[in-house]
């Protein structure tokens, strides 16, 4: 059998494992005055209210398994360094969808004009 820790985990009551005669035991404590409270034995079997963990159903317990870390996004992987580099050089590829494409001439035509129009008037100026 082996040893209990010298310094035994407490619950969140307060309720640790006494090291020399393995009974389960609140230690003591000292308070704010000075003074030191005794260590308090507790019953075999008993479980205060701060250490009853909330009831979970058998599908609760299968989803909390299931459950993805936090911050996680469904079907997302994490691009790799190479596909970087390649996704590079296809960024000037067409876009996939009509619409898209629709779009972008439309972008590209509207950038065209303005360039032209800014044109036209620093030449007005000049003249």
């Amino acid at each position: 059998m082996s040893r209990p820790p010298v310094i035994p985990d407490q619950t969140a009551s307060g309720i640790a494992v006494d090291p020399r005669t393995l009974e389960r035991v609140v230690p003591e404590s000292r308070r704010p005055d000075g003074s030191v409270r005794k260590q308090l034995k507790i019953r075999p079997g008993y479980t205060p209210q701060e250490d009853v963990s909330r009831f979970r159903g058998t599908r609760q317990k299968a989803m909390d398994v299931a459950a993805l870390p936090k911050g996680h996004i469904m079907g997302w992987v994490a691009p790799s360094s190479e596909s970087q580099q390649k996704a590079k050089p296809g960024a000037n590829a067409p876009p996939p969808n009509k619409n898209a494409k629709r779009r972008a001439k439309q972008r590209a035509k509207k950038a065209s004009e303005t360039t032209e129009a800014v044109k036209d008037n620093w030449e007005d100026d000049d003249e």
